[in-house]
């Protein structure tokens, strides 16, 4: 590690960081005399608060020679291995020579690297690999050499570090160092030995590190998985700069697959896939991950697996479909977002083959969540019932079998579960006709059942659309009745409120229980789906008596449940009593159109829905696959012949890039030209300009400096202050630039959260020669610069469902209410703004944004780079005026985000 100074010259290494607080200043009179004629503890003590103020900026050189003369003859181990520290962190030269009591010193080390117990040498080999002293190191050369053949493992391997480092730093001094580490590599036994020597082999001298590894290949099995780790790596490089040894190298990956070493097998799977795209190397990787994915007990190495299991099924999809059930095994793990990406790669991995094992193995996952011992509880069964969803509408010839056991979950109090199976049903009983008889039965015999309102509600709804006979429709009036008996009975209203609410102590949770609390909308859903039983039976030909009995039993219970949302001290929704009364308006005075519109039209704007889901699924699909754009002026790889995508996942190196943002791709448009910000002005003598680069984690300022003056400037200095959550990670060094100049330069800052966040500073110059007329303009204050929290936050609409937004807004905490003020006059149109202004998805359907009824609602989510959801709901109507009115409520776990994003809108409301 090394540090910067003000005046930009780079400070010497630094290999020992110890905290300490100072408090008095050294007392160097006391510390000499304890080095002179202390005891052996008292040395010891003293020579460590010596080691301690040298780190810490206070150097006492004073007391070198002390320390020389008094405590370097001591043969105790502790104070040898202070010493080497000692010599470390002080300063060894003056006035760039070395000083001369270091050769003293060097003949101490001489003695050490000779000194008969193992510890002592090794320590003091060490220490020579964080020597930058040429002087020093040059009469240590030969013992360092002899220690190559010392019986000790521990000397070898620490004598082979510092031939490494004097060699790559004064090669001069030993000049034969490849050729001897060569030699001692053929003959070496000790593994932990052989490691090093291959390491600075591979790093000095490629050419002998693969002449090595060519003569031993067939026993690199049997090395440890310490030296396999760095054969691994010299195959990669190797293959990467000559592709015509690819084939010689392959069969030893391949054996490297089973090492019992995860490491080995992690960097082995990857570099085979980087070699070869055969179908028979992509499943050897592919395997390995998955061995690696079932039997490592790190959650992080999980996630990590599945990330590059999902970048094998990107391009080799095949291969995937036949591992899938192996994939599988790993919902064993109780991480509850292992399980997730588990579940999503098996379900782009079904096919007609796989789907009978796929749902077999997923029930039997079910089951196990029915047991009280089972850990990861109600959200691990809802994406299990939401895996089986998907998978089976995909290939229905499996619903047959699936059908019944989701049925077994309708009545499950988990909400998302029961949602997921009910929403599941509504569509099946669309979408495929020869499942409806046995949807609609199944579903009545378990309405009883049903907890949570919202599936009860959609539960009669399906009843009521697609009951096919009177016995079914017989059958759906008599088991609603019963759900409502205790409502119906002849009493007071006050008195049937009353009761139904004391049983809430002794009962469980019920239909009659949650219309009685105040569910009037629930309550309106049942009088709906009851008038459009009536209005089926009437079509299936129901007989005028058994007709007019119906129509009796009906009115009557929609008349209680009028009378009841009348007498409730809840107070009741408005369009909820309106759409009661409707029912039995259109009971009394039916027609033919009336019964169409029920009847028919129902079912066909239903239909239209499931259309519009499956092109926005689709629609969803194609945004999240990554497109790979290849523009006719690119240089054609004439090496390779085929893009790096038909090698699978990229060379370390390549992900090193990527992760500092050098991906050098060229496809700009002019959003990215808009992030450039001029930070001072045309006239003065330096102009300064930035664009700014987001990436995960952090911002780099790509900064252009153009001296546009006639004179040398030296000592050019940028200072970058920051305002919010942003911390400056690396500054900029001082730099000269000659007349007329152009410049780069850059700088690191660090985010921490999405708060918005402020860049400001200054760049001050010594300008070179004669006094010139602006030699009083030596400063230019630059502009501020505002770093935008929407570079932070990505549309989430894919990845919620109406379920999980509802659950999050109860969830959340922190709420903003901004209201709207804006020029807009278009309902949809604002909101397509507020979502473009504030880079939030949509997630309400296209179908439902519409200017006809002069108000409109619609949810919008986010999710930021730091995994902070955001969730805003939009409640908007347009005045007589034209004008629109309403409010926008945004709610985030985090305070930061609710206010900067309220913030945006405030801005940006009256802009359209």
């Amino acid at each position: 590690m090394s540090t910067l100074t003000q005046s930009g010259s780079i400070e010497k290494p630094c290999t020992i960081l110890i905290h300490y607080d100072k408090g008095d200043p050294p007392q160097v009179n006391e510390f000499k005399q304890n080095f002179e004629h202390g005891t052996t503890e008292q040395k010891i003590e003293t020579l460590k608060k010596v080691i301690l103020y040298t780190i810490n900026g206070e150097p006492i050189p004073q007391l070198l020679m002390p320390i020389i003369l008094y405590v370097m003859p001591s043969n105790d181990h502790t104070i040898k291995k202070l010493l080497l520290i000692y010599w470390e962190v002080i300063e060894k030269t003056h006035l760039g020579k070395l000083k001369s009591e270091m050769i003293l010193v060097c003949n101490s080390l001489l003695n050490d690297l000779n000194h008969p117990n193992e510890f002592v040498r090794g320590s003091t080999l060490r220490f020579l690999c964080k020597l930058r002293e040429a002087e020093v190191l040059e009469p240590l050369v030969p013992s360092v050499r002899t220690n190559l053949e010392n019986r000790h493992a521990y000397c070898r391997r620490n004598a082979v570090l510092a031939i490494y480092n004097i060699y790559s730093h004064f090669d001069y001094l030993i000049p034969d160092a490849p050729e001897l580490i060569y030699n001692f590599l053929l003959q070496e036994k000790d593994a932990s030995c052989k490691r090093n020597a291959f390491i600075m082999l591979f790093n000095c001298a490629p050419e002998k590190a693969v002449e090595y590894l060519s003569s031993v290949l067939d026993e690199v099995p049997s090395f440890g998985d310490m030296l396999q780790f760095i054969v691994v790596e010299l195959i990669r490089k190797v293959c990467k700069t000559s592709p015509s040894e690819r084939s010689k190298y392959i069969k030893c990956i391949f054996t490297l697959l089973n090492s019992s070493s995860p490491a080995v097998k992690y960097e082995s799977a990857g570099t085979l896939l980087s070699l070869s795209s055969a179908p028979t190397a992509v499943r050897g990787a592919a395997s390995a991950y998955i061995d690696l994915l079932c039997n490592e007990s790190d959650n992080n190495v999980k996630m990590i697996v599945l990330d590059k299991l999902i970048e094998i099924k990107k391009n080799h999809s095949k291969i995937m479909e036949e591992l899938v059930m192996d994939i599988l095994r790993a919902l064993s793990s109780p991480n509850i977002d292992i399980c997730k990406k588990v579940l999503n790669i098996v379900l782009d991995s079904v096919t007609p083959k796989n789907i009978d094992e796929i749902i077999l193995f997923l029930k039997k996952e079910i089951n196990k969540t029915q047991s009280k011992e089972f850990d990861k509880g109600l959200e691990y069964r809802h994406l299990l019932i939401r895996t089986i969803h998907v998978s089976s509408l995909k290939y229905p010839e499996v619903l047959g079998n699936v059908v019944p056991l989701l049925m077994e979950y309708l009545g499950d109090s988990y909400l998302p579960s029961a949602v997921d199976v009910v929403i599941f049903l509504r569509e099946v009983v669309e979408t495929y006709p020869s499942l409806r008889e046995l949807i609609i039965k199944k579903l009545i015999e378990n309405l009883s059942s049903i907890k949570v309102s919202k599936v009860y509600r959609v539960a009669v709804w399906v009843i009521a659309e697609y009951v096919t006979c009177l016995e079914d429709l017989q059958y759906a009036m008599t088991s609603i009745t019963n759900d409502l008996e205790e409502l119906l009975k002849p009493k007071q209203t006050e008195e049937v409120i009353l009761e139904t609410k004391a049983k809430v102590k002794i009962e469980k949770v019920s239909i009659q229980k949650l219309i009685a609390d105040g569910d009037w909308y629930l309550a309106s859903c049942i009088s709906s789906s009851l008038t459009k039983l009536f209005f089926r039976a009437e079509q299936l030909n129901i007989d005028n008596a058994d007709s007019n009995k119906l129509k009796a039993q009906v009115m009557m219970i929609i008349s209680v449940l009028i009378n009841l949302s009348k007498a409730s001290q809840v107070s009741t929704s408005k369009s909820a009593y309106e759409r009661m009364l409707s029912c039995i308006q259109v009971l009394i005075d039916s027609n033919a159109t009336i019964k169409k519109i029920w009847l028919q039209d129902c079912r066909d704007s239903f239909a239209n829905y499931l259309k519009y889901l499956l092109i926005k699924q689709s629609e969803n699909k194609k945004k999240t696959e990554k497109e790979v754009l290849v523009k006719p002026n690119n240089i054609i790889n004439i090496r390779q012949l085929k893009s790096k995508k038909a090698f699978g996942p990229v060379d370390t190196e390549d992900d090193l890039i990527k992760a500092v943002g050098n991906t050098g791709e060229t496809n700009k448009d002019q959003n990215e030209y808009s992030k450039i910000s001029q930070l001072s002005g045309f006239s003065d003598p330096i102009y300064v300009e930035a664009y700014v680069r987001v990436h995960q984690y952090d911002i780099v300022l790509d900064i252009s400096v153009f001296n546009q003056t006639n004179d040398t400037l030296q000592n050019v200095t940028l200072e970058l202050v920051t305002l919010g959550d942003l911390k400056i990670c690396e500054r900029v060094p001082p730099f000269t630039m000659a007349p007329r100049e152009k410049t780069s330069a850059k700088a690191s800052i660090k985010v921490s959260s999405t708060d918005n966040g402020v860049i400001m500073g200054t760049i001050a110059f010594d300008i070179a020669g004669s006094v010139s007329s602006m030699s009083d303009k030596n400063c230019v204050i630059l502009n501020e610069l505002h770093i935008d929290v929407i570079d932070y936050i990505l549309p989430a609409n894919h990845q919620y469902t109406d379920v999980l937004f509802r659950n999050h807004w109860l969830e959340f905490e922190w709420e903003n209410k901004i209201p709207v003020n804006t020029n807009i006059t278009d309902l949809v149109k604002y909101v397509h703004h507020i979502s473009k202004v504030t880079n939030m998805g949509i997630l309400t359907p296209e179908v439902h944004l519409s200017n006809d009824t002069g108000i409109l609602s619609a949810n919008l989510c986010a999710k930021s780079v730091f995994g902070e959801d955001a969730l805003a709901n939009i409640c908007i109507e347009k005045q007589a005026d034209g004008k629109i009115s309403g409010y926008i409520r945004i709610r985030a776990k985090v305070q930061s985000i609710a206010v900067t994003l309220g913030e945006k809108i405030g801005n940006m409301g009256m802009k359209a």
